[in-house]
C-alpha cells in the first residue's frame, strides 16, 4: 500500500508543477509592480518567520491521535484532550489577542515559540494531567499562529509602508503555497522519524522544538513593528470586538463561514486517522498520507493564484468555490463509508478506503483556496486596531462547534461489550465515522450558503469600513 501512496504523491507533484508554471504565466506578469523594495523585504520576513512557525506545527499533525493512542487512551479520553485545547484556544486566545492589540503583535509572535515548545515537551510524558497542560499551551499557541502573525503583516503592509491592498492577495497565496510545501516535507520527515527510524510517534514533537525556538529568535532579531499602542483596556477591546462582530453584517456573515469551515478542519484532523483504522487490514503510512494532503493544499493555493491572476474569479467567488468543494468532498465520504453502494467485504474494502482518501484530497484542495481568500477578505472588513482581538472572538463559535462534536464523541465512547461486537463484525466505529462525515457535510453546506450571502453584502471597500468603524487609540 505504501507504493500506492507514493504514486499518488508523484502524480500530485506533477500537477503542482504544471500549475506552478501556469501561475507564473498569468500571475507574475500581472504583478510586476510588486518589485517594490519595501514590499519584497516585508514579504520575505513574513514568509520566513511564518513558514518556520507553521513547519513546527505541521510536524506534529500526523501523529497527535496516534501518540495518545500509544499512551493507552481511548476515544473519549482523547476527545477530552482535544476539548481542552479548544477551550484554551477560545478563552486564552481572546485575552492574548486583546493584549496584542494593546501592546503590539511582536510580543505575541515571540511567545508563540515558547508556549508551543512547552506543549511539545509535555508530549514526552504519558501523564494525562501533563497532556492536558500541553493541550492548553497548544490552544494558546494555535490562536497566536493564526491571528498575530497575519495581523502584524497587514499592519506593516497597509499602515506603515502604505502598499496597495491588492498586493496582500499575492502574499497570502504565496504563504499558503510555501506553507504547504513545508508541510509536505514535515509529513515526510515525521514518517521517516516514526516509521523508518522507528523512534515512535513522540519523535516529531521533539523535532518541532528547535524550529519553534528558531521562530522566536527570528522575531526578536529581525522583525520590526510599527504599531500605535491602543490605550483601551483588554476588557474594553474585547467588548468592542464583540459588538462590532454582532452588528456588522460583513464581519458576521464572514465569521459564520470561518467558524464552521475551520471547525470542520479541526474535526478532520481528529477523524482522518480513525477513518483509515476502520479498515484494519489496510493501514496506510500516515506520514505519506499527510504529505499528499499538503500537496493537495498546495495545488489549491495555485488554483487560487491562477484564477485570481487572470481575473477569472475574485476572492469572494473563490471562497464560494472552496466551500462548495468541501461540502462535496464530505458528501462523497458519507456515501462511501455507508453501505449504500457496497459493503466492507473482500476487495471492496480497498475501493472504499481509496474513495475516502481521494475525497480527503479534494477537501485539502478546497483548504488551499479557502485560506488565502479568507485571510484577504478579513483584512478588508476587520478594523486594524482590534484585528487580533476580533480574529479570536469570531473563533468562539468555531470552538463551540468543535467542543460539542468532541463532547458527543466522549459520551458516545463505547463500552467493552460494544468494542467486542465491533471487533467481531470487523466494522469498528463505522456509525461514528459516518455521523461525523454527515455533520461535516451539513456544516460545509452552510458555509457555502453564507459565503454567497457575504458576497452579496460585501459592497463596501476596506477604507469605507475603517472610516465607519475606526476605534480611537
Amino acid at each position: 500500500m505504501d507504493i500506492m501512496f507514493l504514486i499518488v504523491i508523484i502524480v500530485l507533484l506533477v500537477i503542482a508543477a504544471i500549475l506552478f508554471a501556469v501561475s507564473k504565466k498569468y500571475v507574475v506578469e500581472k504583478l510586476k509592480q510588486e518589485t517594490n523594495t519595501d514590499f519584497q523585504k516585508l514579504q520575505k520576513h513574513y514568509l520566513i518567520v511564518y513558514c518556520i512557525a507553521c513547519f513546527a506545527d505541521w510536524l506534529q499533525g500526523p501523529y497527535v491521535y496516534k501518540l495518545y493512542k500509544q499512551y493507552g487512551y481511548n476515544e473519549g479520553e482523547i476527545a477530552v484532550l482535544f476539548i481542552t485545547g479548544t477551550i484554551s484556544n477560545s478563552l486564552f486566545g481572546t485575552i492574548t489577542g486583546a493584549l496584542a492589540d494593546i501592546y503590539g503583535r511582536k510580543i505575541l509572535c515571540i511567545s508563540y515559540g515558547i508556549f508551543y515548545s512547552g506543549c511539545c515537551i509535555t508530549k514526552m510524558f504519558g501523564s494525562f494531567q501533563l497532556l492536558l497542560v500541553g493541550r492548553m499551551l497548544g490552544g494558546i499557541s494555535t490562536s497566536i499562529l493564526y491571528s498575530a502573525f497575519d495581523s502584524w503583516y497587514i499592519n506593516e503592509h497597509i499602515n506603515y509602508y502604505k502598499l496597495p491592498e491588492e498586493w496582500l492577495n499575492s502574499t497570502f497565496a504565496k504563504v499558503t503555497f510555501f506553507n504547504a510545501t513545508l508541510a509536505i516535507l514535515a509529513g515526510l520527515l515525521s514518517y521517516f522519524l516514526v516509521s523508518v527510524l522507528e523512534y515512535g510517534p513522540v519523535a516529531p514533537f521533539i523535532m518541532a522544538i528547535p524550529f519553534l525556538i528558531t521562530s522566536t529568535i527570528y522575531v526578536i532579531c529581525l522583525i520590526n513593528e510599527h504599531y500605535i499602542r491602543n490605550t483601551k483596556s483588554a476588557s474594553a477591546s474585547v467588548k468592542k470586538a464583540v459588538i462590532l462582530w454582532l452588528t456588522n453584517k460583513n464581519i458576521f456573515t464572514l465569521s459564520v463561514v470561518q467558524s464552521l469551515y475551520e471547525g470542520v478542519m479541526y474535526l478532520f484532523i481528529y477523524i482522518w486517522t480513525p477513518t483509515f483504522d476502520v479498515f484494519k487490514d489496510l493501514k496506510p503510512p500516515l506520514g505519506l498520507v499527510f504529505s499528499s494532503f499538503m500537496l493537495a493544499l498546495m495545488i489549491g493555493s495555485k488554483i487560487y493564484s491562477i484564477l485570481l491572476g487572470n481575473s477569472a474569479l475574485d476572492s469572494k467567488k473563490q471562497l464560494q468555490l472552496a466551500t462548495f468543494t468541501a461540502s462535496l468532498s464530505f458528501l462523497i465520504c458519507a456515501l462511501v463509508i455507508s453501505n449504500i453502494f457496497f459493503d466492507y467485504n473482500g476487495q471492496q474494502k480497498y475501493y472504499k478506503i481509496m474513495a475516502c482518501y481521494f475525497s480527503f484530497l479534494l477537501f485539502e484542495i478546497s483548504i488551499g483556496m479557502y485560506m488565502p481568500s479568507m485571510t484577504y477578505l478579513k483584512s478588508q472588513v476587520i478594523p486594524e486596531k482590534i484585528r487580533v482581538t476580533i480574529s479570536n472572538v469570531i473563533k468562539i463559535p468555531s470552538n463551540l462547534f468543535i467542543c460539542l462534536a468532541l463532547l458527543w464523541i466522549y459520551f458516545k465512547e463505547p463500552n467493552e461489550k460494544n468494542i467486542k461486537n465491533n471487533e467481531d463484525n470487523q466494522q469498528p466505529d463505522v456509525d461514528f465515522i459516518l455521523t461525523i462525515f454527515v455533520v461535516c457535510f451539513i456544516a460545509t453546506l452552510v458555509t457555502f450558503i453564507f459565503s454567497n450571502i457575504f458576497s452579496k453584502f460585501h459592497s463596501e471597500t476596506y477604507k469605507d469600513i475603517i472610516k465607519r468603524h475606526e476605534i480611537e487609540a
